[in-house]
């Protein structure tokens, strides 16, 4: 819980005023109890320097909350030895007031009996204070945090039924305190886990600075003289007291210097985020000319820096390459790592950006030579030519996209997933093509999105982050960016950021001639299952009519879909059912359009054998080609290539 959280101020207000309350009580029966005179000198020291303990530690309270350079766990632990020790002197004062007064037997009992249980919790409290510091929570440490609890446990029951039998301590006829046959017993646990502190204080040594070594030894030291001295004496009681001192030596030591490396820790924070943010760019909007395209984008570090980025150039006048990316890990490790992939991926892209899977390809090789710490970076690498609309991309074990087409909501595009850069060498990349069309929105972004979580371990999930991209934002790419952080913040509604949240919005408003006559590209995909074939029919005559395409032309152009779509359906997936994606290109200046059929079966040329002998008669004639030879003989061009993985038949038509 952060130091920030509503229900952590009310808590420590209440503290306060515990603190403050049993401060002036304890000074107000010391001033209304017995008098001065009727107490022996070494009571008076002692219910003296009891007193001076409750009123330092009230400071101390007061000022660690107000410091902010403890972490949440080290913080609570502190807090809680304070507590004990503060309770501990206001038990001790009480003891020393009502001690041989014969009215007050049974009270001088349960406040002895209370005070008893102080050592073995400060003890315990000291462990979790040392562990929580050193930050050294591994399996050995928890049996050993188990079998001390236990331990505490016991040693509390122990002193809860010692009224009975009085081996630690009775108060004897005459009202006065006495000693047990077995009172050195009660020092074993804490001693015990004093020690024990002190050995995991040495065996990790070399993570502190000599000064924090001296303090925590001190911690224990001190307790430890003050107890022996205690066995052999018997009158002043000053454990209380000299804990609390050496608490404050803790405070001012380990936690004020601590704060001051914090503070020249945290300019450097400061610098390598102010570079990091040069390094992105965030001039928006970024190429003010060009009309064709909008675009926003925005980072939010989980930490001062952080291991996401977003980038975007233009390596000539008809390409717009966008990148977003997500390092595993956060902080500073992270940042480095993500400085290096973003430079790695911007110099392939400006140098060959015509084929997005071999550019993914060429870095991971590059990342993978000296990735010592085995991290790994998701990315969505995009390449849009603005003339035509066509986005063609590749996705590295990134968040799926959500695309909105003109008037449209948005919804996912379920690309295909290769692994995260880094994971392992000789990864081929694919890469997968769309078409945006004017008035068309792309939004991609870090699963700092979808998995941010609130008080309730919610994720935010697609479905909410689909939810806020459809609400109202006329076209405004910094509008929709803000509406993704608005949703978010009334989600988490306070809760703290765990991972960094990336976004970039892109909206493709296309070329001075879109919408009229010109060159336009959509796309379907389908099941390669003959079931779909009508839909394939469907979406290309939509748009040949949409052209007025001669009804001639279109039937020549339905039937060549109906023979390739049939031979993927049939051929191209022997062991099951794949995606089969047509891809519609069309020219009204030039009358022509040309139609990609696209699939990853088994590779196959159909164009590379011989064409059928017509003038033979069926019954002669070899089984096969003929449909083919049909689509060769009705088209002005047909063209096959296989590349990242996929069949690639093309036509084209004039009319």
């Amino acid at each position: 819980m952060a130091i920030e959280k509503k229900q952590f101020r009310i808590r420590a207000v209440l503290a306060s005023f515990f603190f403050l309350f049993v401060l002036i009580l304890g000074i107000y029966i010391f001033d209304m109890g017995r008098a001065i005179n009727e107490l022996p000198a070494f009571s008076v020291i002692s219910i003296s320097a009891d007193l001076c303990c409750m009123a330092l530690g009230y400071v101390l309270f007061i000022c660690s909350i107000v410091d902010r350079s403890h972490n949440q766990s080290n913080l609570t632990t502190y807090l809680l030895l304070l507590f004990t020790c503060f309770s501990s002197a206001f038990l001790d004062e009480v003891c020393w007031l009502v001690d041989g007064k014969l009215s007050q037997v049974y009270l001088n009992t349960v406040a002895n009996s209370f005070y008893f249980m102080g050592a073995p919790v400060l003890a315990f409290l000291f462990w979790r204070y040392v562990v929580s510091y050193l930050d050294v929570e591994n399996k050995h440490i928890k049996r050993i945090n188990f079998s001390l609890a236990v331990g505490l446990v016991l040693s509390i029951l122990v002193r809860i039924i010692n009224p009975l039998f009085g081996y630690y301590f009775y108060i004897k006829p005459d009202g006065f305190y006495q000693r047990g046959d077995y009172f050195l017993l009660s020092n074993l646990y804490p001693y015990s886990t004093m020690i024990l502190t002190l050995i995991l204080v040495f065996l990790a040594r070399k993570r502190f600075k000599t000064y924090q070594i001296v303090i925590l030894y001190l911690y224990a030291f001190f307790p430890l003289a003050v107890g022996i001295i205690s066995v052999f004496t018997y009158g002043l009681s000053l454990s209380s007291p000299v804990i609390m001192l050496v608490l404050l030596l803790m405070y001012c030591v380990l936690n004020v210097i601590q704060s001051r490396d914090r503070s020249i820790y945290d300019n450097e924070l400061q610098m390598a985020n102010a570079i990091q943010e040069g390094m992105l760019p965030h001039t928006f909007p970024p190429y003010p000319d060009r009309t064709e395209f909008e675009l926003y984008a925005s980072m939010n570090p989980a930490k001062v820096v952080g291991g996401d980025f977003y980038d975007f150039y233009m390596p000539d006048d008809d390409h717009l390459v966008i990148t977003i990316a997500d390092v595993s890990g956060k902080g500073i490790p992270a940042a480095l790592m993500m400085m290096v992939t973003k430079t790695l991926i911007k110099n392939r892209g400006l140098s060959d950006f015509r084929d997005c899977g071999k550019i993914l390809s060429s870095v991971n090789e590059q990342f993978c030579e000296n990735n010592e710490l085995d991290m790994f970076v998701t990315v969505w690498f995009g390449v849009l030519t603005i003339s035509s609309g066509k986005l063609r991309y590749a996705n590295a074990g990134h968040e799926y996209p959500a695309i909105m087409r003109k008037d449209q909501k948005f919804e996912l595009i379920k690309d295909h997933h290769s692994p995260p850069l880094g994971c392992m060498e000789g990864i081929d990349y694919i890469e997968e093509t769309t078409v945006l069309n004017p008035g068309d929105v792309i939004y991609v972004y870090t699963d700092g999105v979808t998995e941010a979580n609130n008080s309730k371990h919610e994720l935010f999930g697609e479905k909410r982050m689909l939810k806020a991209l459809n609400h109202p934002f006329n076209g405004d790419m910094m509008l929709l960016n803000n509406n993704i952080i608005d949703s978010l913040n009334r989600f988490i509604n306070g809760s703290e950021q765990f991972d960094d949240i990336t976004m970039l919005g892109l909206k493709y408003n296309g070329t001075k001639d879109s919408g009229k006559a010109g060159v336009e590209m959509k796309q379907l995909k389908v099941t390669a299952n003959i079931s779909e074939l009508d839909q394939v029919l469907s979406f290309a005559d939509t748009i040949l009519e949409g052209m007025e395409c001669p009804m001639k032309v279109q039937m020549q152009i339905d039937i060549a879909i109906e023979e390739i779509f049939v031979n993927i359906a049939h051929y191209a997936y022997p062991d099951g059912e794949g995606e089969a994606v047509i891809e519609v290109e069309t020219d009204e200046n030039a009358n022509s359009v040309k139609i990609t059929f696209i699939d990853q079966g088994t590779p196959y040329d159909p164009l590379q054998n011989n064409d059928p002998d017509i003038t033979l008669s069926a019954d002669d004639r070899p089984i096969g080609g003929l449909g083919i030879f049909m689509v060769k003989k009705s088209m002005d061009e047909v063209s096959y290539e296989y590349k990242d993985g996929k069949n690639q038949l093309t036509i084209r038509k004039n009319f």
